[in-house]
């Protein structure tokens, strides 16, 4: 008993909620320091083992009845009969006001609880939420924890004045954030804290040091705080907004607490711009006006729930103040940014001259600047601009043409109903699936769904590679046998009012790029019903005579199919966006100042996320690895072969890279280019083999560690089983190479270089895939890297590294696509410390955004000075073949 009125007269006693089957139970507990553990463990060692039978824990079983249980427990019993006892005789005043909030009413009962008053506590249910919150504020005794920390308040003027903004000094608790204690409340506390609060000294030592702290980093909280027991303290509107603006991060990277204004603090509140939108003029009767449609605007500043009128915001911007109130309401922000933010939307969208691409990137990429802008259609056709805009994939408006002789895989008929959600509003479209997920079909299945609602369109242009126009043919007939295609090709082809007249008879007009460029005076009188161009990419390059004269063609819709929508650089997508779209992404000037030095690092994160944000609306792009596009496509591995050079290639190496290095130090411009591109160009062939570089064809391929070892894997290949591709850019060394494994293995094989015709392709192509027994096929890179199906090789060897890995994807894609059965290995052979290395780190970079290449090939070297190109092409160790060291 003595122990229990020692701890009662310290105030080593605080007050807990718990929880009973009655309800919750206010207590007193004992609030021991680490001192005092030490004697009750004493206590607990000297207790004869029968007091644990006869002790408040009697419900307990035996295991959990512990000497320090029972002490405890039996203490607190003493130590809660003292302090009711005192508080009979001293009782607390109540006085509860006229209206109680819940936790007022917990409080309340929490405390009648306390005194020992005969109170009927289920009048007063006690809020779980009060208990836990109250229990943990009353933790501060445990070693080292501080319940509250010092805080500030920034309290603007009420009504329509704009001075002066208050700064209350304050302390917050830990444990309940509403918590919070004036200043002046603690510059009064005694000195004994009662068991409840810390002491007087020891907030008011924490309220001091955390106001030092937040002094130091803001003069303004310095000067308006200071003197001695500061409570609050006034500021004028120009402080208030230096302290928002710019102090506040300062002070809360000390660690300190500052409670802002809501509208400051709340997404909500901040001003943004609400944008009415309308179709200017009659509707254009042909499709392709979309992006070029003229719009209006009209918009209102939206504070929150209310809004006002751009004429209320400039009255209130003309008074120069660096925080704006407009109606009685603060606005967030920099009165300047905000003003000259709005005053270039005006200028760019309101005075100027809209039209629906401006729609489009204000609703998919938002406005340059502080401001939000939300865009609303005000009649049938931007609502329906802005219902496509953000619809999800349905395609149930949509529905596959009945006379598609075929079924569409689900994501097939998302890509058919893309097409047709572009096109029927005017807009081009690019179809950006990956090689093999079947860009043909989608595309013919979109041009009969145009066939069913209008029988008498127009004959459309489909503009390809001369290595798919058969292809192209074979999938119409196959997928459309409606549809009558013609193919306009071959020295006897007509032109002229000839061709005019022909072109009638036929739903799709089949040619190449290289035509199309050649005979464009013939197509440019046409006004096609479509213009569709498979491997879009050959106009990526804007500039070029090719790209320039297919964006002269006339046509009521523009469609782009390619798997790769950007190869080296980005201009490639603009060029490709530009054909769809003109204009929509800007003069080219104008995208490559904005875009052109994007890398895909994180810094250039807010670059990447807009473009994309701006093309996704017409660009459709899929995967061959995401599962919910094709999940029965099997697997493919990728993996890195680094063989190592032999004697002659290193020394041949070595070689090639000194004279290079010689030599770039008499040139300069053009003549340095050339000096580079010879340069590598010898490298690569060396890395190959050495006879590519002294022309010398009857070598062997013990020469070459690359071709040794292509060997060796082939050899375990065709043990195997297994069909492969061999894939080269260079066509003398596909020859070496088909002569070389015809002589090794007794196996078909297949070469095909761009001296293939179009009946031989076709015919290598067939006996290829009906193939009953292992096959090599060694192809040129540039020759076969499109419009081929090989789906009977299951591994794929690139011999050289294209600097494209578009490119390559491309190729190891002429088996790997539907109607592959079979998991796809691809070997990646690496001329180990040479170039090669290079170009494959080169390549992993440009993969860096998903198959959107940010740097350019063979060009990227000849920008770098004499050093940096000589780092990266000169030997590094461990170039040469095991036999060749030893």
């Amino acid at each position: 008993m003595e122990s229990a009125y020692i701890l009662v007269r310290d105030g080593k006693f605080k007050p807990v909620l718990t929880l009973t089957p009655e309800g919750y139970q206010a207590d007193w507990v004992p609030a021991l320091l680490p001192d005092d553990l030490v004697w009750l463990a004493r206590y607990a060692a000297a207790m004869p083992p029968v007091m644990r039978y006869a002790s408040p824990l009697e419900e307990l079983p035996e295991p959990i009845r512990k000497p320090e249980q029972i002490i405890f427990a039996g203490l607190s019993g003493m130590m809660e009969t003292i302090i009711r006892q005192a508080l009979r005789q001293h009782p607390p005043s109540i006085r509860p006001g006229k209206r109680m909030m819940e936790q007022e009413k917990d409080a309340l009962a929490f405390m009648a609880q306390l005194t020992g008053k005969d109170l009927n506590t289920r009048e007063h249910e006690l809020d779980p939420i009060f208990a836990e919150r109250m229990n943990h504020w009353l933790s501060f005794r445990r070693e080292g924890y501080m319940p509250f920390h010092t805080c500030i308040i920034v309290q603007e003027p009420g009504g329509e004045d704009l001075e002066p903004w208050t700064i209350r000094l304050c302390m917050r608790s830990e444990a309940d954030p509403d918590l919070i204690i004036p200043a002046g409340t603690i510059w009064n506390l005694p000195e004994e804290s009662g068991g409840i609060l810390p002491p007087g000294p020891v907030l008011i030592q924490e309220l001091l040091s955390g106001l030092s702290q937040a002094a130091s980093a803001s003069p303004i909280l310095k000067a308006c705080l200071s003197g001695s027991n500061p409570t609050t303290g006034e500021i004028t509107l120009a402080d208030a907004a230096t302290f928002l603006t710019t102090e506040v991060l300062a002070v809360k990277d000390k660690g300190f607490d500052v409670i802002l204004p809501s509208w400051w603090t709340d997404e909500k509140y901040r001003p943004r711009i609400e944008l009415g939108a309308q179709k200017k003029g009659p509707a254009h009767p042909h499709g392709m006006l979309g992006i070029s449609e003229l719009i209006s605007f009209d918009y209102r500043i939206a504070i929150g729930d209310e809004s006002v009128t751009p004429e209320e915001f400039w009255q209130a911007v003309r008074q120069k103040t660096p925080i704006i109130k407009v109606k009685g309401r603060w606005i967030y922000g920099n009165a300047g940014a905000l003003s000259t933010a709005l005053s270039q939307f005006e200028r760019r969208y309101i005075r100027g001259k809209s039209q629906a691409g401006d729609l489009i990137r204000l609703s998919v990429g938002g406005f340059d600047g502080p401001m939000t802008v939300q865009v609303r259609g005000t009649d049938e056709w931007t609502k329906d601009i802005l219902t496509m805009l953000r619809s999800t994939q349905d395609t149930a408006e949509f529905p596959i043409p009945q006379t598609l002789n075929g079924t569409l895989r689900p994501y097939q008929e998302i890509g058919h109903a893309f097409l047709l959600r572009c096109t029927e509003r005017g807009f081009g479209a690019c179809l950006a699936d990956d090689m093999g997920l079947g860009k043909t079909i989608q595309t013919i299945a979109w041009f009969l769904s145009l066939k069913e609602q209008k029988p008498d369109i127009g004959p459309a242009l489909i503009i390809c590679p001369m290595s798919v126009v058969g292809n192209w043919e074979r999938e119409i007939k196959r997928f459309a046998p409606s549809l009558s295609v013609w193919i306009h090709h071959g020295i006897s082809r007509c032109r002229g009012d000839e061709f005019i007249a022909h072109i009638g008879r036929y739903d799709l007009i089949l040619t190449t790029y290289n035509l199309a460029s050649r005979d464009i005076d013939h197509l440019l009188p046409v006004r096609w019903s479509a213009v569709i161009l498979d491997e879009a990419q050959n106009i990526k390059n804007p500039n070029t005579l090719q790209s320039q004269a297919i964006r002269e063609l006339t046509a009521d819709r523009r469609i782009a199919l390619t798997g790769t929508p950007v190869e080296n650089r980005l201009l490639e997508l603009w060029s490709i966006m530009d054909f769809l779209n003109p204009g929509y992404l800007g003069s080219q000037h104008a995208f490559q100042s904005r875009y052109g030095h994007l890398s895909g690092t994180e810094q250039d994160k807010h670059g990447t996320t807009e473009l994309r944000l701006l093309i996704r609306p017409f660009l459709l792009r899929r995967m061959k690895t995401d599962t919910s596009v094709i999940a029965d496509l099997p697997e493919k591995m990728e993996s890195r072969v680094f063989c190592t050079l032999t004697h002659e290639q290193a020394t041949l190496y070595q070689a090639v890279v000194e004279d290079m290095a010689q030599s770039l130090e008499t040139v300069t411009g053009l003549a340095r280019r050339g000096v580079i591109f010879r340069a590598i160009t010898r490298l690569k062939q060396i890395c190959n083999h050495p006879g590519l570089f002294i022309h010398d064809r009857g070598v062997l391929p013990e020469r070459s560690g690359k071709v040794s070892r292509l060997l060796e894997m082939l050899e375990e290949v065709s043990e195997e089983g297994d069909s492969a591709l061999i894939f080269t850019q260079y066509a003398t060394f596909a020859e070496y190479l088909a002569r070389i494994l015809e002589e090794r293995f007794l196996i078909p094989v297949f070469l095909l270089t761009g001296k293939t015709s179009r009946r031989e392709r076709e015919r290598l192509v067939r006996e290829f895939q009906s193939s009953k027994e292992p096959s090599f096929f060694v192809i040129s890179l540039k020759a076969g890297g499109t419009g081929l199906n090989l789906t009977a090789a299951t591994h794929v060897f690139h011999v050289d590294r294209w600097w494209n890995p578009a490119v390559e994807d491309q190729a190891t894609d002429r088996t790997y696509r539907i109607g592959q059965k079979q998991n796809v290995q691809v070997h990646l052979m690496i001329a180990a410390g040479t170039l090669e290395e290079q170009i494959d780190r080169i390549n992993a970079e440009k993969r860096i955004l998903g198959r959107e290449v940010l740097a350019q090939g063979e060009d990227l070297l000849t920008s770098l000075s004499t050093e940096e190109l000589l780092d990266i092409v000169s030997l590094r160790d461990a170039v040469l073949s095991g036999e060749e060291e030893e």
